[in-house]
């Protein structure tokens, strides 16, 4: 393999002259693989192999774009070209269309091809993911607090004047208004109350408790509502560990859960809670037959105020996240215009 062995811009090869240059690249921790001038595998180390999920026998000595031909038109094709064409290195990030990884990606050139170095960064995206949602929860905490301080005692005082007011007998002929404005300060409250519980860092209560128990006890309430609307909630409980969780928490994201899901359903429609264990994991899931998710908010579901409701605040699901991370929990949802599941997953 001379063109790689004739690489001088590897500066490490100084520190390792008397060392195989193909078995340093061989056991890489990093993906690597040299394509020749015409985009075809000459070497592929262990962890790009796993990485692309294709044998190296099927890949050395074929072209890229024939055997991987959904990166062709794609970021990859662009600066592979790109990169020996102008032989200049380029570095760029991107979701590998077979395995659906974060992977940062550096294309280095020579006159002979080019050798590609990747690095997979799902679990750094994932981090930086989190930090992000952590900032904003602080952030909103900050605004919750000032929202409760100076909106709240100012509402106080207007509500009570009115409930004053509307028990002055001249006024007897408002009292329609009067209840409507009371009623709307109360929601005010409301959204206010929620704002903080998505500000809230630590749960109150965290112990071991049965998930499948709280679900029982919580049943009755939920059907109350969905017989209401002529639909129905069925449960599929396993048999499952109990887990440490505030169930306080828990219930209320139960309510805010399966109340989205009988508002998104039809009359006769169903509502299913289902409990089981998968890969070690106690998993939740909340799958109903309603109108689904519109696709254009899927990525901002969990953000304070966004909602595909005409009449929503957008923070119920908000609230849901928010409990879920404090009680070491997850969220993943797969949604379709025939329904959607969401799974809760506890990871204890």
């Amino acid at each position: 393999m001379e063109s790689i062995e004739n690489l001088s811009f590897l500066d490490e090869k100084r520190l390792i002259k008397h060392v195989d240059m193909q078995e340093v690249l061989m056991n890489m921790v990093k993906g690597c693989y040299y394509l020749n001038s015409k985009m075809e595998f000459v070497f592929i180390n262990k962890a790009a192999e796993a990485m692309i999920e294709k044998p190296k026998e099927e890949l050395l000595g074929a072209c890229m774009w024939d055997v991987l031909p959904n990166y062709i038109g794609t970021d990859v094709y662009k600066y592979y070209h790109k990169a020996y064409d102008e032989q200049t290195i380029q570095t760029f990030e991107i979701v590998t269309e077979y395995s659906k990884r974060d992977v940062e990606i550096r294309v280095i050139p020579d006159k002979n091809g080019i050798l590609a170095i990747f690095t997979d960064i799902t679990e750094k995206k994932k981090y930086e993911e989190e930090q992000m949602y952590i900032e904003k929860i602080r952030i909103i905490g900050e605004m919750a607090a000032g929202v409760a301080h100076e909106v709240r005692n100012p509402l106080t005082i207007v509500k009570g004047f009115l409930q004053v007011i509307s028990e002055n007998d001249d006024l007897s002929g408002y009292k329609d208004i009067f209840a409507l404005m009371i009623d709307e300060m109360n929601r005010v409250n409301n959204i206010i109350s929620e704002f903080l519980d998505i500000a809230k860092v630590k749960p109150n209560k965290i112990e071991f408790n049965d998930l499948n128990g709280i679900i029982k006890t919580l049943n009755p309430l939920l059907e109350t509502r969905a017989l209401k609307e002529n639909k129905f909630i069925h449960l599929e409980l396993s048999s499952i560990p109990t887990i440490k969780i505030d169930q306080n928490e828990i219930r209320q994201l139960l309510l805010n859960m399966v109340s989205n899901s009988l508002d998104a359903m039809k009359p006769h429609d169903s509502v299913v809670l289902k409990t089981y264990i998968k890969e070690g994991t106690v998993v939740l899931s909340i799958i109903d037959s309603g109108k689904g998710i519109p696709p254009e908010i899927n990525d901002r579901i969990s953000t304070p105020f966004v909602t595909s409701k005409e009449n929503g605040t957008g923070l119920g699901l908000a609230i849901c996240y928010a409990i879920a991370k404090r009680n070491n929990a997850t969220i993943d949802f797969i949604s379709s215009p025939n329904g959607t599941t969401f799974n809760i997953r506890f990871n204890q």
